[in-house]
């Protein structure tokens, strides 16, 4: 049984969008069946500027990404720790890279994105940022659509966001959620999703120094043959490849399974990338999942974090592990007591670093095929 959010799209008219997309998708761009999975980047083989120069297969390759040293999360409340328990796992957190998170929220996201590269810029000029945007504006799932007018505000907000990305180099999650809560919507919503996707997705890519993945949803979420469907209507041909498990605590073996049979769905050289934050125990399994869904999301106990960023995963298509979901962040007041979506709750993060488990794990059936 998979969550009340997930696909609920009608059969003939699925398949009607999808033709008419998936033409337009490889009219603009003929060479995504090549190999080379820097479709984006024409002219560029090496869009971030990593020496040395890594293979075409995987642009970041090689990359160090950015740490927050000044204002992370995890850093800013390691400076108000009280305790060494606190500040120790804090610190384990505040270590490791932290993918900046822009979102409907902000006003004026060109100026915040601006300002945080050039600080990125200022710190240490040798990393490259992680960058994620979040836009969805509706709470729950019933046949939902943006109006004509909040298509235009997304637009306008994606517009405003890249042109604040400029020529910094930077690696783009986009539209975290944005592809998984699909079935929460009605046709006419869909069809409008896929466009503004799309449109993000031609913005970002048309940037110089930056590497984009779509939201790739999470394995026990939706099929692989689905979301391929999803990311090939969405524009996600146009960039590297998307990413899978940003807002989950899957195992990483299954989203690495997972992911891989997507990309095998997909025109040759799409890769991944998986978010590994809060993994590193799984997810917490409910009792009852044909009413509860097939994890528990809501700040779940006992989960850890998972594998530590890097590029060099040693499996097939994985370009990267990122923290692309912000260990310690509240999911939301799940329980009496507890803060605000989004709020950086430092009960959880000592949790989270006391119980982390940085090896990639997952049960015994699920088998991703390493590189070659």
């Amino acid at each position: 049984m998979r969550h009340g959010y997930q696909r609920s799209m009608d059969g003939i008219g699925r398949f009607l969008l999808l033709v008419a997309l998936s033409g337009a998708v490889f009219t603009v761009a003929p060479e995504f069946g090549g190999g080379d999975a820097r479709a984006a980047h024409w002219g560029d083989p090496n869009p971030l500027g990593i020496t040395p120069t890594p293979p075409k297969t995987n642009p970041l390759l090689g990359a160090r990404f950015f740490v927050d040293e000044e204002w992370g999360l995890a850093n800013r409340a390691q400076r108000a720790c009280r305790t060494s328990r606190c500040s120790k796992a804090m610190g384990l957190i505040a270590s490791q890279p932290e993918t900046k998170r822009f979102g409907t929220w902000n006003v004026d996201p060109g100026l915040l994105t601006r300002q945080y590269l050039d600080r990125a810029n200022e710190a240490d000029p040798s990393t490259v940022p992680l960058l994620a945007t979040y836009g969805l504006t509706h709470a729950h799932c019933g046949n939902y659509s943006d109006s004509l007018g909040a298509v235009a505000r997304y637009r306008a907000w994606y517009r405003s966001f890249a042109a604040g990305i400029g020529a910094h180099r930077a690696v783009v999650f986009a539209d975290m959620d944005g592809l998984i809560t699909m079935g929460c919507l009605s046709r006419q919503g869909r069809i409008r999703r896929y466009a503004e996707l799309s449109y993000a997705m031609r913005l970002l890519t048309a940037l110089p120094h930056t590497v984009v993945y779509l939201d790739g949803g999470a394995a026990d979420a939706d099929t692989a043959a689905h979301t391929a469907s999803e990311l090939v209507a969405s524009g996600g041909l146009l960039g590297q490849g998307f990413f899978v498990n940003s807002t989950h605590y899957d195992w990483t073996t299954r989203e690495l399974v997972y992911a891989q049979a997507v990309a095998r769905r997909l025109p040759a050289g799409r890769h991944f990338v998986v978010s590994t934050s809060v993994n590193g125990r799984g997810p917490l399994v409910p009792r009852n999942r044909v009413r509860d869904g097939n994890e528990v999301r809501c700040n779940p106990s006992g989960r850890g974090l998972g594998p530590r960023p890097t590029t060099t995963t040693g499996f097939l298509g994985a370009d990267a592990f990122a923290w692309i979901g912000n260990p310690g962040r509240s999911t939301g007041v799940c329980h009496p007591g507890e803060p605000g979506t989004g709020v950086f709750w430092n009960t959880l993060a000592v949790s989270l670093a006391e119980k982390a488990d940085f090896r990639v794990l997952g049960p015994s059936r699920f088998k991703p095929a390493r590189s070659r």
